[in-house]
Formats: C-alpha cells, sequence, structure tokens
C-alpha cells in the first residue's frame, strides 16, 4: 500500500502512539519492542487509541477467525475517529503473499513488514508529514536485543528464544508468514531474562514456534538443553521458567532432565499434539506417529511424574473420518493431558492441506470440536476434584469479583485455569502463597 502523508497540526508536546496487539504471546513481544522503540525516539505511548495522533495494529493472520478479528479492529478504530492506522504483522505479510486476503486490511491508512519494525517511528512520523531521523537498519533477532515497554502484568514475561518455523507441518502457513527458523543467540536470551527478572518479572514464558528446536538451525543439534542449562546456572532469583510451544519431536530426554533438576523450572510442558490417528498425522505432516507419540508422553510422566501437560488438537482436518476422530477422542478421555484446546480446521491459502480433498462439513468440525472439549472438561473436573485438600505454592495474578486470582506452576498464565483466592489485606501481583485447596469446578479451583 502506498504511504500517503496525513498531516497534522503543528504542536509542541510528542507525538502519541497507541498500539493494539492481536494474536499470541509472540506478537506481544514483538509489540512491547516496537513500543520501546517509539519511547526511545521520543514518543508518548497513548492508552485509548483517541489519544493518540498513529494507531498501530499488531494483527495476527494465522487462521480465518484471526484475520476477521483483526479487519473489525481496523474498521472500528476507524469508525471511532483514529487519525491514523497502521496494520502490523502477520497478516501484512500473509496479504502480500496470499491477495485474496487483502480485504482485511482495507481499513488500514498504512502498512509495516517485519523488516520496518525498527523504521516504525520515522514511517510514523513521515506519516503524519514530519521527517524522521537515520537509525541503522538492524536484523530481526538484532530487533529482539532491543529494549521492551512491557505492556502485561509486571511479574510474568514472555521470552521469545527464536523465530520463524522449520517444522513440515501441512495444514500450517506459519513459515510462510514468519519464514524458516532463527534462533537467538544463546547469551543474548540469558541476558534478557536476567533484565526481566530485574525489571520485577518472577515468572518466564519460553516462547517459539517450536521452542524445542531452539538452535537446530545452527548445526543440525537440538541446543535448548543447553539454554536451559544456562538459565538455571547463570539466572539468579526465585523465578518460574515455564516451557510452551514444545514440538514432540524434538522433546529430548536430557530436556526432560534439566526440568527436573532445578525447582524453579515449572513441572509444566506445553506440547501440541494435533492428533493421534495414524492417517492423520500423516496427512498433517507431523513427525511422531502415535506409538511414537505414545512413547513421548510416557517420557515425560517417567521423568516428571507431576508434570502438568498441556496439548492442543485440531478436528476437521481435510480426510478426517469418524473413525480417525473416534480414536482421537477416545485418547483425550484416557485423562493424558491436563490441560487442552481444540481448534476446528481452517484451510489456509499455500498450504499443502488447503490443497486435499475430502474436506470435512463446517457442521461436522463444529461438533466434533464440542465433543472432544466435553470430553476433556470432564478429565479436567476430575482432575481438579482430585486436588481437593492438597497444599500447592500460588503466585498471584490479581484481583477480581471472586477475590485474588492465583496460579501455580501448573497452570500458564491466560490460557489455563487459575485459583480463587478470599482477598486479603497487603496482598499483590507477584506475591506467593502455600494455599489449601477448598473446592473445585470443571477447570478452576478456589482455596484458602
Amino acid at each position: 500500500m502506498t504511504r500517503s502523508p496525513v498531516p497534522v497540526s503543528p504542536q509542541s508536546s510528542p507525538l502519541a502512539v497507541c498500539l493494539v496487539s492481536l494474536g499470541c504471546a509472540k506478537n506481544t513481544v514483538d509489540s512491547e519492542l516496537i513500543l520501546g522503540r517509539f519511547v526511545e525516539m521520543g514518543w508518548m505511548v497513548a492508552e485509548e487509541p483517541a489519544d493518540s495522533d498513529i494507531c498501530l495494529v499488531n494483527t495476527c493472520g494465522f487462521i480465518a477467525d484471526a484475520r476477521e478479528e483483526a479487519a473489525s479492529v481496523l474498521e472500528e478504530l476507524k469508525a471511532d475517529g483514529a487519525k491514523v492506522v497502521v496494520a502490523l504483522g502477520c497478516l501484512v505479510k500473509r496479504a502480500a503473499d496470499c491477495p485474496e486476503t487483502d480485504r482485511f486490511l482495507s481499513a488500514a491508512d498504512a502498512r509495516a513488514t517485519f523488516a520496518e519494525y525498527s523504521q516504525l517511528p520515522n514511517i510514523c512520523l513521515e506519516l503524519l508529514g514530519g521527517q524522521g531521523r537515520a537509525v541503522e537498519p538492524e536484523s530481526y533477532t538484532e530487533f529482539l536485543t532491543q529494549p521492551r515497554l512491557r505492556t502485561g502484568s509486571p511479574h510474568t514475561a514472555y521470552l521469545k528464544i527464536s523465530e520463524g518455523c522449520s517444522n513440515p507441518c501441512t495444514f500450517c502457513s506459519i513459515p510462510k508468514i514468519r519464514g524458516g527458523q532463527m534462533s537467538r543467540p544463546m547469551d543474548d536470551v540469558v541476558n534478557e531474562a536476567r533484565s526481566l527478572i530485574e525489571a520485577g518479572a518472577i515468572e518466564i514464558c519460553l516462547i517459539a514456534q517450536d521452542t524445542t528446536a531452539y538452535g537446530k538451525e545452527w548445526d543440525g543439534v537440538l541446543h535448548l538443553k543447553e539454554l536451559l542449562e544456562r538459565l538455571r546456572d547463570e539466572v539468579e532469583g526465585n523465578v518460574w521458567f515455564r516451557l510452551m510451544y514444545a514440538c514432540p519431536q524434538h522433546l529430548t530426554r536430557d530436556v526432560l532432565n534439566v526440568l527436573a533438576s532445578d525447582p524453579r523450572f515449572c513441572p509444566y510442558i506445553d506440547m501440541p499434539l494435533q492428533h493421534i490417528s495414524d492417517s492423520m498425522l500423516v496427512s498433517m505432516g507431523r513427525q511422531l506417529s502415535t506409538f511414537q507419540t505414545l512413547e513421548k508422553l510416557n517420557l515425560i510422566r517417567d521423568v516428571l511424574p507431576n508434570c502438568a501437560i498441556r496439548t492442543a488438537f485440531i478436528v476437521g482436518h481435510p480426510g478426517e473420518t469418524e473413525a480417525d476422530f473416534s480414536e482421537l477422542l477416545e485418547f483425550v478421555k484416557e485423562g493424558r493431558f491436563t490441560h487442552a484446546g481444540v481448534f476446528t480446521y481452517s484451510a489456509e491459502p499455500g498450504t499443502r492441506s488447503a490443497t486435499l480433498e475430502n474436506d470435512v462439513p463446517e457442521r461436522v468440525k463444529e461438533e466434533r470440536r464440542i465433543r472432544l472439549m466435553d470430553a476433556q472438561r470432564e478429565v479436567s473436573a476430575a482432575h481438579c476434584a482430585a486436588q481437593i485438600g492438597k497444599i500447592v505454592e500460588v503466585m498471584v495474578d490479581g484481583l477480581s469479583d471472586e477475590g485474588l486470582i492465583a496460579r501455580s506452576q501448573s497452570e500458564a498464565p491466560e490460557v489455563d485455569g487459575v485459583f480463587f483466592l478470599p482477598e486479603f489485606e497487603d496482598a499483590v501481583a507477584g506475591d506467593r502463597y502455600d494455599v489449601e485447596i477448598t473446592s473445585a469446578s470443571d477447570y478452576d479451583f478456589f482455596a484458602e
């Protein structure tokens, strides 16, 4: 899209930028880095779009629902009188390669690519009729080392250890959007962990498209074990480290042994499996068979008996039969997972799965999603009920109408269940307490 300057009246006060961040935690990290660059360049940050001179929207383009959400947010901002709206992120890259997705960005005044993130303050100043000052260009991994303006809870932080993905999943557009895997230098990751802790973080969630493949593109060797050892040995502080987005084919006993070696590593693994039927695993381009997947789950239980396992499944992939789904349903009913998310298949332009025949009707996809979630809800309810009477350590996240909200090492922020505690004086976010679980619902706990 051609960028046309939008004149603004002269003003003595700094310009103000507002940023709306959509999508996953990886986008959140990018958004915090972008805001850090704006502050570094002398801009103010506005909480409300109406109070800003320019509004940025960091979009997600991973699935159809995310594209619809991005379009809705862009249109709403323009309707509410935002002066200039700039679209960033995954949907911008997706639209550049897939013209059929371009319409979702029609309400944006301008777009910026990943490569332009470090130059965004200059680009925005030019859009407002000004002139930016020169900034040295930098790679994306260099951009990741820049100061972040944290926007979420100060006690919980996301630490991105790599970008992109080189896995061959047939249904996924992430490699087309973010490119192949680019792991950050280990020193950069360790140094950022230290700086996040110094700034008040007491929980650090390690994220990437595939955390377990960290460093593989360097020399063909997996380096996550080494990274975790350095975090254990070189980073001080009573902090929780949580491993997210761990693809099963790269998860090794060595990594699990390191996780078991220090109580600061949460006994928690987020490991998307997507399916369990061999025919579906092959069709989806997954790199483990049914038998190998079961072996991996048994390995986790062998090394970390009390590990909370979170997973994700896709139902309705082309060619999924009722027999395939029934196998997945029975697999979930076995109660292997503490937490699980279920998504209906979305055909992504340019992916191999989108060219497959035997598409599953939308009605059947949704019916299967509900059935699988109902099965996992029963598993979760039984798991939660079994915890009643136990004493666990929790960390306070904040306050709700129900009282204090907290989590243990078995719950990741934003995606898993929570603990509800009676409100009491002096409790603040980040505090940790030993609590006794007094009752439970399908997903949440009540404790004192």
